[in-house]
């Protein structure tokens, strides 16, 4: 009888702490929070709708999930924040948090920051991936912003396959047919052309089609089939050139404040660096099938693809490594850089060369 008081007195407690519990519920204050989420900033380096805003908004979307929203990214395109050209001084500076470009973008103030974009005449998008993850290029990227005195973290944050050479009226196949012409070219395969006699402007992205359209150049570049496609090239130009020397590939990168990425907690820091990572691929691979629309589009409207002669492009190859290998001599990071590289061509190419197959020769 006395334990089913007892029982009956436990139950009556329960009950009068669980109706309190109801009537007068935990203050917001007592109640677990969940972390507020860190806010970066984000600008692009291409308005809004073209490829490359595409991909950031992309990488965007994944470190909000896969951070489970602790990591925001605010995107902004190109000149939201600050001009594309000024991103670089602006993040080391803080203004705002990230920048998400290609390191060619700073040949004005770092000699030798395109080579970590791309190499003219050089490594195709598998190769230049291997050199930065394998080869040494991670480690020289970021010390080519330290040695520059920039307040940067770099990552490499995306990758894309060979850009089309040149957008003209006419066909180009040898090198007397580019001999006369205008032609407005990404600044380090710019000046290869300039010193082997080429006519060459360098202008920004926003101009080159009004020069198409106005005839004050014959013919232009700017990036793949799907960029080129979206931005309108097609419609001012019939033919589209390869293969892509001055740009067989292209590397993104995003570029943070030291001060707002040593804030963030370790966790978020190694997710940063996979999502990244992860992205090199993801870009790649949806940009590739993005570009294989393109030009089955091009095609669909009747642009022409052409493709230069073998002893055209064997000769702009030879320019540029020979302008290459100039540079190194007046630029001792330059060289090192440089020197990196080919060291992991004469390392890499032959095991490349082994596991491929001749696709061309097998019947289709």
């Amino acid at each position: 009888m006395e334990s089913k008081k007892r029982l009956f007195s436990v139950f009556i407690a329960f009950s009068l702490i669980l109706g309190c519990l109801m009537a007068f519920p935990l203050s917001a204050d007592s109640a677990p929070q969940k972390p507020k989420p860190i806010v970066w900033r984000v600008q692009g380096f291409v308005p809004a709708g073209l490829f490359f805003h595409d991909l950031l908004l992309r990488l965007a979307a994944d470190i909000e999930k896969l951070t489970q929203g602790r990591l925001v990214w605010k995107v902004h395109p190109a000149g939201a924040l600050v001009p594309p050209f000024e991103a670089l001084d602006a993040v080391s500076k803080g203004v705002f948090e990230a920048n998400y470009g290609y390191s060619a973008q700073w040949i004005g103030k770092i000699p030798v920051s395109p080579l970590f974009c791309s190499v003219p005449g050089g490594f195709s998008t598998f190769d230049q991936i291997m050199w930065v993850q394998h080869g040494g290029g991670k480690e020289l990227w970021q010390e080519m912003y330290d040695r520059y005195k920039y307040n940067i973290k770099t990552i490499h944050a995306g990758t894309i396959s060979m850009e089309i050479f040149m957008w003209a009226k006419k066909p180009l196949r040898r090198i007397e047919d580019f001999k006369g012409l205008k032609m407005r070219m990404m600044p380090l395969m710019g000046h290869v052309l300039q010193a082997n006699g080429m006519s060459v402007v360098f202008l920004p992205a926003a101009e080159i089609l009004p020069a198409l359209e106005r005839g004050v150049i014959d013919a232009a570049e700017y990036s793949v089939p799907i960029f080129d496609l979206k931005a309108g090239y097609g419609d001012v130009c019939k033919y589209y050139h390869y293969p892509g020397i001055h740009q067989p590939t292209g590397q993104p990168e995003l570029l943070v404040n030291k001060q707002a990425w040593e804030k963030l907690p370790n966790e978020l820091k190694i997710l940063v660096e996979k999502i990244c990572h992860l992205h090199v691929f993801d870009s790649w691979h949806w940009g590739d099938n993005e570009n294989i629309k393109a030009l089955a589009e091009f095609e669909k409207r009747g642009n022409i693809k052409v493709v230069m002669e073998p002893k055209t492009v064997e000769t702009m190859v030879n320019w540029a490594w020979k302008y290459l290998d100039q540079q190194s001599a007046k630029d001792p990071f330059f060289k090192k850089v440089w020197d990196s590289q080919k060291a992991w061509m004469a390392k890499w190419y032959p095991y490349r060369q082994a596991i491929q197959l001749p696709y061309d020769k097998i019947a289709k």
